[in-house]
Order: C-alpha cells, then sequence, then structure tokens
C-alpha cells in the first residue's frame, strides 16, 4: 500500500471516529476490522512501518489502541516502531 492510500485510510477512519452519532462509529469499526482482515484488498497492517510513520506523521498514535482490538500482536509492533525515532 502506498503513503498515500494510507493516508486516504487513517483520514477516512479520522473523519467516522469524530463524527458524533452512533452510525458513524459503527461505520468506524466495520472499516477498522475490513482494512484489518489479511484477506481484505484495503489490508494496512502488512507493512506496519508505513502505518508507524502514518500515524506519527499526523499524531494518531492512540489508533494503535483501536487496532490492538482487531490483531493485538500487529499492535504491539506498532507500539515499538513509534517509540523509535
Amino acid at each position: 500500500m502506498q503513503q498515500y492510500q494510507m493516508k486516504n485510510v487513517v483520514n477516512s477512519l479520522i473523519y467516522q471516529l469524530k463524527q458524533a452519532n452512533e452510525i458513524n462509529h459503527q461505520i468506524f469499526f466495520q472499516y477498522m476490522e475490513h482494512v484489518c482482515d489479511k484477506n481484505s484488498d484495503h489490508y494496512i497492517l502488512g507493512d506496519l512501518q508505513l502505518v508507524a510513520d502514518t500515524l506519527k506523521k499526523y499524531g494518531l498514535q492512540e489508533f494503535v489502541d483501536v487496532i490492538a482490538l482487531f490483531d493485538f500482536r500487529a499492535a504491539l509492533q506498532l507500539d515499538v516502531l513509534l517509540l523509535e525515532d
């Protein structure tokens, strides 16, 4: 996945999360489930360094907690990557 694609995923997730109603929160978690599914065309956890770089760039380190709900091992690796540098 390219960085611009990762940025689009992150922006979509942020938009859905910041919306105040329950439907948007459901969309957020459904989308998170989709992008954390290894069989998805939009799987984001295949390149954890890119995920970490994108989260750092946009100051979204708290997304690791949400990722942990779907893939705990990836979240642990992301925590390590985010602590580096």
